[in-house]
């Protein structure tokens, strides 16, 4: 039996005006509703030749919501039965905003033709992204910035946890870890032990970078695994990416009822522009992963560049198969191997115009079906809280139609 929701709060003006957009909520008792049993749904294989624009909503810059600053959302998915999305910010309560790490729900209303607005309804959950025992924001746990609906009988959220590197702590590094979280509607576990660790340092001498770890989770097949891709190489698997170069991460799949782990190489693009002025920050990693199938997923790669409006991103399909398991390589650099392998599928540069420039793009997500049977594919920026107005801090919301 599906769980009700519950009805929908008053809106206040300021509100109404931002629900023209899209509706949001904290994640509480509106969330990603029960199943009927404990039956895994079949597994859902897609293909995706190419994308068309629907269409654009941003959201006000730090919109304020019962409390909570708007923004960061750095993860999300979307539940049919609810016909709902779940969105992860990141906040790390400290430099964004006074808020802790928080989940929205959202109702986002569009067909193949346009993205236009939906009921405004809201909801809270404090703790949705706290993980007990562990302090928040910049603390020892690192930023919250992932989010999938685990589809099996467990019939909870998981959250990916990117930690944080040595460099950034000054003493050993955080775990990449993924934590199970209770479908908002239902009582949580009085504990949330961690399901899976994927470590920053599973070998002893091995260890990431500052913002290169894990942030992204996907469930390939019928949910009975779990794929984590790292932002970024670990130092001993050779240097970050250049204006002139790319550099190589390691996608990780675990299997949950036994553990068992498989690691393989995916090739990072070099940075996409060159920064102004010379020598100032640059980054280009992979800010999202979704299943295809149980060897194939679209990646979203995210570049940016100091001094360059916007970011540069791409969306890649890439397939396991063939490719060299590298669970058991110290380090990458100088071993043979054979990486994943990669198709573009849109880059959105060809869209900045058009949508008035490309944020910073993290979170991808199915939708609902469409009226001629095509899947949708919903977008999300990472706003990182802007104090002013900017093309690439953005809370923009972008929704395809996936041509198969």
């Amino acid at each position: 039996m599906m769980s009700s929701l519950p009805p929908r709060p008053a809106m206040s003006g300021r509100a109404a005006a931002a629900g023209r957009a899209m509706s949001l909520g904290c994640a509480m008792s509106l969330g990603l509703a029960a199943c009927g049993d404990d039956t895994p749904p079949a597994p859902k294989e897609r293909t995706v030749s190419a994308l068309r624009l629907i269409g654009q909503q941003v959201l006000p810059r730090r919109m304020d919501f019962q409390g909570t600053v708007v923004g960061g959302l750095s993860g999300g998915d979307y539940d049919a039965a609810s016909g709902q999305y779940v969105f992860l910010s990141d906040d790390r309560t400290t430099t964004d905003s006074p808020n802790p790490p928080r989940m929205y729900t959202a109702t986002l209303t569009f067909d193949a033709q346009s993205f236009s607005a939906g009921d405004h309804h809201l909801h809270r959950d404090a703790q949705a992204a706290r993980r007990p025992g562990v302090s928040q924001g910049a603390g020892p746990g690192g930023r919250r910035s992932g989010v999938r609906a685990h589809q099996p009988a467990q019939r909870q959220l998981r959250l990916g946890q990117r930690g944080r590197s040595r460099a950034d702590r000054g003493a050993a590094a955080d775990h990449r870890s993924v934590h199970p979280r209770g479908v908002p509607g239902r009582q949580p576990p009085a504990q949330h032990p961690v399901a899976v660790c994927v470590q920053d340092e599973h070998r002893e001498q091995g260890a990431a970078r500052q913002r290169r770890v894990s942030r992204s989770l996907t469930f390939p097949a019928d949910g009975s695994k779990l794929a984590v891709l790292a932002e970024g190489p670990l130092q001993e698997d050779g240097p970050a990416p250049t204006v002139d170069a790319g550099a190589t991460a390691r996608l990780t799949v675990i299997t949950h009822a036994t553990g068992a782990m498989a690691q393989y190489a995916y090739p990072i693009e070099r940075v996409q522009a060159a920064p102004v002025p010379a020598g100032s920050f640059t980054v280009n990693g992979p800010s999202e992963l979704l299943a295809l199938t149980a060897t194939r997923f679209l990646v979203l790669e995210r570049s940016f560049s100091v001094g360059v409006v916007g970011n540069q991103v791409r969306l890649y399909e890439i397939d396991l198969t063939g490719a060299s398991n590298v669970l058991n390589v110290p380090a990458l650099s100088g071993e043979p191997f054979t990486p994943v392998s990669k198709r573009l599928i849109l880059d959105f540069e060809t869209l900045k115009d058009t949508l008035g420039g490309i944020a910073n793009l993290e979170c991808l997500t199915f939708g609902p079906k469409l009226a001629n049977g095509h899947d949708s594919l919903v977008v999300v920026a990472d706003d990182n809280f802007p104090t002013a107005d900017s093309a690439t801090d953005r809370n923009q919301f972008l929704v395809f139609e996936v041509i198969p």
